[in-house]
């Protein structure tokens, strides 16, 4: 199942209530078919903005939810070790499986500048269209990890 419709599956379960913790997450997917691992369940999990309450995950209400800016934000906040700049490109690096969902939210996020991101395991790739760009993007990501 792709990853659209795993989620997709995934906010159902969660708007029906009674998903208490990632591990009840995965068993319900599983008693459908549907084989997750914990890092994926937990990448799903951060993607589509849920929280944990006292009764378990919540889907936030329309509103609340964080903005595309925000999230990249948060995803450099929480997986951003370091960043360096050369010339036009931008080289950052992450805890071990932690690039590919911070390349994500940077696509996902549209953050002004970003030509398009290359990601591995624990380093992602930002070419900018010049340098002044780039050192933009570095700003504006440092200042998010807190690393400026």
């Amino acid at each position: 199942m792709n990853r659209t419709l795993r989620q997709q599956r995934i906010l159902d379960l969660v708007r029906a209530g009674g998903v208490k913790s990632q591990d009840d997450l995965r068993l319900k997917l599983e008693r459908e078919g549907l084989s997750v691992t914990q890092s994926t369940l937990s990448r799903d999990l951060k993607e589509l903005s849920l929280v944990k309450g006292s009764n378990g995950y919540l889907v936030p209400p329309e509103g609340q939810q964080p903005t595309p800016r925000q999230t990249v934000e948060k995803a450099a906040q929480q997986d951003l070790v370091s960043c360096k700049r050369a010339g036009n490109l931008l080289v950052l690096k992450t805890a071990v499986g932690h690039a590919q969902p911070l390349a994500l939210a940077i696509d996902r996020g549209k953050v002004e500048g970003v030509m398009g991101t290359i990601a591995g395991d624990d380093t992602v790739l930002i070419v900018a269209p010049d340098d002044t760009q780039a050192l933009q993007i570095e700003q504006f990501l440092c200042r998010a990890a807190g690393l400026d």
